[in-house]
């Protein structure tokens, strides 16, 4: 296990099986989890980028991951204090995060949608959203902007350096929406760090476990770049 401090922020590299348990207890989840992708959409050479013939034959996933949903929940939710936790899902894995979270432990709270504005060819509609379960530990409480919709449209990230790459400002809005400046919010699947990033524009604390070696350093390198040209809200400061 590595660990790196950059400002507010513990990212480590490692484990997040072995690492949750380590942890204090934190205010919000906010993750991607890796999931596989299974096979019925379309591989002619239609597919264009990552879903592309050369590069993904639908047989496999695109993240490589041997975790199932039942094996991480239970550490994530005794790593969470009373709070939200979302959770992104594709399609064909709401169903087992709603089950395996709720099993967990984790009350329910929506499901929410990101139209990403980019779709997926498949011959079932095309896709062009994921899914977000928001969960809840405790007294539930309201989220700070009531006039969010269940619907969100943010354009999703193109030519990233992860395959899975979130906006940070969807980030934004649900981090935003769950927390207030200095509370932490715990991201065990970070990938290149979104997540992080969107803590230090809002001035959240933030703690990220990744295993992949080379998205944990680039997640290093956008948090810093982050901080490096963050500029407090002036708001804030008058508070």
């Amino acid at each position: 296990m590595k660990k790196v401090i950059i400002g507010n922020c513990e990212l480590y590299h490692g484990d997040c099986l072995e690492i949750l348990p380590t942890l204090d207890q934190v205010d919000m989840i906010m993750t991607d989890p890796p999931y596989r992708l299974v096979s019925g959409g379309l591989t002619d050479t239609m597919m264009r980028g990552k879903f592309s013939p050369d590069v993904y034959d639908n047989k496999g996933s695109i993240v490589a991951t041997p975790l199932d949903w039942s094996d991480f929940m239970v550490p994530i939710f005794r790593a969470l204090k009373d709070g939200h936790a979302y959770f992104m899902a594709n399609n064909r894995h709401v169903q087992a995060a709603l089950n395996e979270g709720q099993r967990a432990g984790f009350r329910f709270h929506n499901i929410l949608v990101w139209d990403k504005g980019t779709a997926t060819m498949n011959r079932w509609y095309m896709k062009n959203c994921e899914y977000i379960c928001f969960f809840f530990k405790g007294q539930g409480k309201a989220i700070t902007d009531c006039g969010s919709k269940q619907l969100v449209k943010v354009p999703n990230v193109l030519n990233a350096a992860h395959p899975t790459q979130k906006p940070i400002e969807l980030m934004e809005l649900y981090i935003g929406n769950s927390t207030v400046p200095d509370e932490t919010v715990l991201d065990p699947f970070m990938g290149s760090g979104t997540t992080g990033v969107a803590c230090v524009r809002l001035d959240r604390r933030f703690i990220g476990i990744e295993l992949d070696e080379e998205y944990f350093n680039l997640a290093c390198e956008r948090i810093q770049w982050a901080y490096d040209h963050h500029q407090p809200s002036l708001f804030e400061e008058r508070i």
